[in-house]
């Protein structure tokens, strides 16, 4: 069933007002039509008839029929048409008039970008209680101040200023949820879905109407909060998300919260201050509140360790060289102490740079061995590099080790080993669960106990049943069913990568750039042309 698109009209009388107000907003993206712009109240009480709009800008100082008397016309016989109103004017008193006559937004010249998302959104969820599809207006409203605010943090400077009124300054925290399956699941593997139910969760925890909570487009499992309410409040909030999320599921938090308060101009840097902080968390499945400024933070990433020196570097290159693959495991997992690194503490930096260190060796090893220089084997090892990078953000030592152990597996030279009719089984089955929940968060870990096998075993018997290492059939089989969605789905392409299991959209474009040759949006462009 198609979707219903919802029409926009914008009134006024000053040219240069009607095009910035219709080009503020990529409307198409989000499913809405932008109508040709009207200059007068007259040209709208003409054209609503034959055009039908669902909302209404318009304003209020214009000739002919002003906005008021425009708005009480369209309230007296088209009560279906939701209106807000735009002004110079910031006098209340002058305009409360249009209140009475059913606007449902004040908007004052010159309109910020996200003023006008939140109005938009208003109207969206005032149009869902009219219609009766409430969850899916809510979705919607909620995915476009997602996409908006998220620019905050993406762009080096704002272009536009969030009418957010927080007089006393505002105090931001970063929620990265690790292990979020289970929510997801929940959530009918529906990103939109998924986003509005810890966005509400959070807003009814924090008791605060004056609180902006949104999730981070191009991190799923990111959500940011901005509020005035104060480190401390911020941090009882964080305890009280984190015994409300213990209740539904096994997921496990990182709260990092800014101990100052920041500008709306300088959000962005709060967050990359945030992220910073966020990496010298401990490497464990466990919840941690972080707050910047702390002393012992900021210590615990001065003496950080260097885990991995160049002796380690040295022995590895050596054993690869010789093929002494066994000592290259050594090496890696007891001598480095990979697959003791939550014993020991280490942080969640230490074992990402770890990591990537030791895939950095094994890569270059693969790109000088003989007959490894085919584009195929590039473009494996590099995917297989990226799932180790990626496996480090589960904050699960096993996940890391399987992920790294899988590298060396697939660098290792094939010896037929006889699986037995049981294992071939396990290899069957397996590739069906991939087939049919590819889009779940599947490792060679969740495999082995599924299956109650060895990973490393399972590794080497599911590459040599089905010609293809364990990673690269997943990609594989996400990228194939990515393509069918970017042909034939109106979602956008965030969207389609959360659907595929990919939660971070940066990951999945360079996933889907190495292994198609050109970027998803490069794919869509193409394909809509043909």
């Amino acid at each position: 069933m198609e979707k219903k698109r919802y029409k926009i009209l914008i009134a006024d009388d000053e040219y240069w007002t009607r095009e910035k107000l219709r080009h503020m907003i990529d409307w198409e993206e989000y499913g809405l039509d932008c109508l040709e712009p009207a200059q007068n109240g007259e040209e709208v009480l003409e054209r609503i008839e034959a055009e039908k709009p669902d909302i209404l800008i318009t304003d209020i100082n214009m000739p002919y029929v002003n906005g008021v008397e425009l708005l009480e016309t369209i309230k007296k016989d088209y009560p279906g048409i939701v209106a807000f109103v735009v002004s110079g004017y910031d006098d209340f008193e002058y305009v409360k008039g249009t209140f009475m006559s059913g606007a449902v937004n004040y908007l004052v010249k010159p309109v910020a970008k996200i003023d006008m998302v939140n109005a938009i959104v208003k109207a969206l969820e005032i149009i869902g209680e009219r219609e009766n599809e409430k969850q899916e207006h809510l979705k919607a409203a909620s995915l476009i101040q997602d996409r908006e605010y998220s620019q905050l943090i993406e762009r080096e400077e704002s272009a536009y200023a969030p009418g957010i009124a927080m007089d006393s300054g505002i105090y931001l925290m970063l929620v990265k949820i690790h292990n979020y399956n289970e929510l997801v699941r929940q959530s009918r593997y529906d990103m939109n879905l998924f986003s509005f139910n810890v966005k509400r969760e959070i807003r009814r925890l924090s008791g605060q109407e004056n609180i902006l909570v949104f999730n981070h487009v191009f991190r799923s499992n990111e959500f940011i909060i901005l509020s005035d309410m104060g480190n401390q409040g911020m941090v009882k909030l964080a305890e009280k998300i984190k015994i409300h999320f213990a209740k539904k599921s096994d997921v496990c938090l990182t709260f990092v919260i800014n101990s100052h308060s920041c500008s709306i101009e300088s959000v962005r840097m709060a967050y990359v201050e945030a992220v910073a902080l966020f990496m010298t968390r401990t490497f464990c499945k466990r919840n941690e509140v972080l707050l910047t400024g702390n002393r012992e933070s900021e210590k615990q990433e001065k003496y950080m360790n260097k885990r991995f020196t160049a002796v380690h570097e040295n022995r590895m290159k050596n054993f690869l060289q010789s093929g002494q693959f066994k000592n290259v495991r050594k090496v890696i997992f007891d001598e480095v102490g990979l697959c003791k690194c939550e014993g020991q503490k280490w942080g969640y930096l230490e074992v990402r740079q770890t990591v990537r260190q030791v895939t950095n060796v094994l890569e270059d090893y693969m790109l000088q061995a003989e007959g490894r220089k085919n584009h195929r084997d590039i473009l494996e090892i590099d995917s297989l590099t990226e799932a180790a990078d990626k496996s480090v953000e589960s904050l699960d030592e096993k996940a890391v080790c399987s992920a790294v152990e899988d590298m060396i597996e697939y660098l290792e030279p094939e010896y037929a080993e006889v699986p037995t009719d049981t294992m071939k089984g396990v290899v069957r089955q397996a590739v069906a669960y991939i087939d049919e929940n590819f889009f779940e968060e599947l490792t060679l870990d969740f495999f082995a106990k599924k299956y109650n096998v060895e990973g490393s075993y399972f590794s080497r018997m599911f590459r040599q049943e089905i010609g293809e290492n364990f990673v690269l059939y997943l990609t594989r089989r996400r990228l194939e069913k990515a393509k069918e969605y970017i042909r034939t789905d109106e979602a956008n392409l965030t969207e389609i990568a959360f659907m595929v299991g990919y939660a971070d959209y940066s990951y999945f474009n360079r996933v889907f750039k190495k292994n198609v040759g050109i970027s998803p949006r490069e794919y869509r462009n193409q394909n809509l042309s043909k």
